[in-house]
């Protein structure tokens, strides 16, 4: 008897730590996240069967070594970690009439969109005036889809 109130006492520590916060953020939606770069975040969404469909990327702004006030991404950072997610061949090649990026304003917002075969780049950022033109002062989002992948 004393063997088996042993096993039931160590499955409940077990069950127990396997939940180590007590359920006081059950309430929340738990999202995934991975630090694909030292300050960049990348967070995925699946599809029904389990793949990738899209992934979201942003300046990660706090880790116990530092805060980042900024929170822009480079093109250059941009651009690395496309090729690293959805490398040339598994992109395919520009879709046609989108040799180029297609860039769309409304306001101060800017969003720049790279149309591949199977897979659509946007960039989301913020533009200012500067003199006839507008700079782009920050990438702050960065979107990877997958177009033959729906995401549930």
């Amino acid at each position: 008897m004393s063997k088996r109130s042993a096993l039931l006492c160590a499955v409940m520590l077990l069950l127990r730590s396997a939940n180590p916060v007590g359920g006081q953020f059950d309430r929340y939606k738990a999202i995934e996240a991975y630090e694909i770069r030292p300050g960049i975040l990348m967070m995925p969404t699946y599809s029904i069967d389990g793949q990738v469909c899209e992934v979201a990327l942003e300046a990660r702004h706090y880790s116990p070594e530092r805060i980042k006030l900024d929170s822009s991404l480079t093109r250059q950072e941009i651009d690395q970690v496309f090729d690293e997610l959805a490398p040339p061949i598994e992109r395919g090649a520009r879709s046609k009439g989108f040799e180029r990026d297609l860039i769309s304003e409304a306001g101060n917002a800017i969003t720049t969109s790279v149309d591949y075969e199977n897979v659509l780049l946007q960039i989301y950022g913020e533009s200012r005036s500067a003199g006839k033109g507008k700079i782009v002062t920050g990438n702050i989002v960065a979107t990877i889809r997958w177009k033959n992948r729906t995401c549930k």
